[in-house]
């Protein structure tokens, strides 16, 4: 090779080797989307570092507007929750308000019913005895009431308790042994199936007359047969006496006729007051039944504030304790026994016969 060719090959070289950098260059010029990577070609380091941080830069700005759209969801559910109890406090209150309207509605209906069908005064006739047992003070009130508007109170018997102590009498359990013996087992039956129709009849209203004669001569059958067999000399002869007494006495109490009797001497005039209803009602076992007449219902308003006053003086002036609870009728079945213990058979007799 001479000299002319080989100047010839090294100026072609040289110019290959200088147009590669301007090749590069004209393909990225001022480097690529202002992220410095116009150095990839030239520095693979370089280049790489570059790609880096452009990715740390779009995870930054993805971060960001992520969070900024959690940011906004959660302050989107935060008041939605806000909203969710307001409202569910808002329900709860119109219920509550709503409920108290028709509880108060509710009450005044039963105020209504229970002044008219004698609750409210039969009510407040206990709580006066309760607290002044004899009637001594209550009686002697003075508030006038004419006779005409006791006897046209629909008095009733309060006899349940009577009636369910003569079952509890009757039942199942135990009788003084006299009258345990198997010749007055009829006459047991007999009384058992009596006062079962009573009670039966008492629970729902009043006790029928054509009832009340079956228990009374079923008793008296029983009292005849034992008078008949047994000896004041046997065991237990007190105690079946007393039982039967007892028996009897409660029997006859389930239907008192003196009432019809007290309310046609009220024809003769005289004034009344309401002492002497509530003296009249103790004496007698009354209770004040339901209404039927819009002057009925006239009376018992009258009354209602006048016994709610008797009432309130009554448990102010109160000096014994109250009676204790009688959940299963023993006490009353003591204080029957303790009432009618010792009385002949003939007083009972002659009391039935002067009704």
């Amino acid at each position: 090779m001479n000299r002319r060719t080989g100047m010839a090959g090294l100026a072609l070289a040289a110019g290959l080797l200088a147009g590669a950098p301007a090749g590069a260059q004209m393909m990225y010029p001022g480097g690529y989307g202002g992220y410095g990577m116009s150095r990839w070609g030239a520095d693979p380091g370089a280049g790489y570092m570059a790609g880096l941080g452009a990715y740390a830069r779009d995870k930054g700005v993805y971060q960001v507007e992520k969070a900024k759209a959690d940011a906004i969801n959660l302050q989107t559910m935060i008041k939605w929750n806000q909203a969710l109890r307001v409202r569910q406090a808002q329900l709860r209150a119109d219920k509550a308000k709503e409920d108290a309207r028709r509880d108060a509605e509710r009450e005044t209906r039963v105020e209504v019913r229970e002044a008219r069908d004698g609750t409210t005064l039969n009510n407040l006739l206990m709580q006066i005895l309760d607290s002044d047992p004899g009637a001594a003070h209550a009686g002697r009130t003075a508030t006038p009431l004419s006779e005409a508007a006791i006897r046209e109170i629909p008095f009733e018997w309060d006899s349940e308790a009577i009636s369910l102590c003569l079952d509890q009498m009757t039942g199942d359990g135990p009788v003084p042994s006299p009258l345990a013996d198997d010749r007055y087992a009829a006459d047991r039956a007999a009384v058992k199936e009596a006062v079962d129709a009573a009670v039966a009849e008492d629970l729902k209203g009043a006790v029928a007359p054509a009832t009340l004669d079956r228990v009374r001569a079923a008793t008296s059958k029983l009292r005849a047969d034992f008078a008949a067999h047994a000896s004041e000399l046997d065991p237990g002869y007190l105690d079946a006496k007393d039982y039967l007494t007892t028996l009897d006495g409660l029997s006859r109490l389930l239907g008192d006729p003196s009432m019809k009797a007290l309310l046609e001497r009220l024809e003769a005039g005289q004034e009344r007051t309401v002492g002497d209803l509530i003296a009249f009602m103790n004496s007698f076992n009354l209770r004040f039944g339901p209404a039927t007449t819009e002057r009925q219902v006239e009376i018992y308003e009258r009354l209602i504030p006048a016994l709610a006053a008797i009432r309130d003086a009554a448990v102010a002036a109160r000096t014994t304790q109250p009676a204790p609870a009688d959940p299963d009728g023993a006490a009353l079945r003591a204080a029957a026994s303790a009432a009618f213990k010792g009385m002949d058979w003939k007083e009972l007799d002659a009391h039935a016969k002067s009704r």
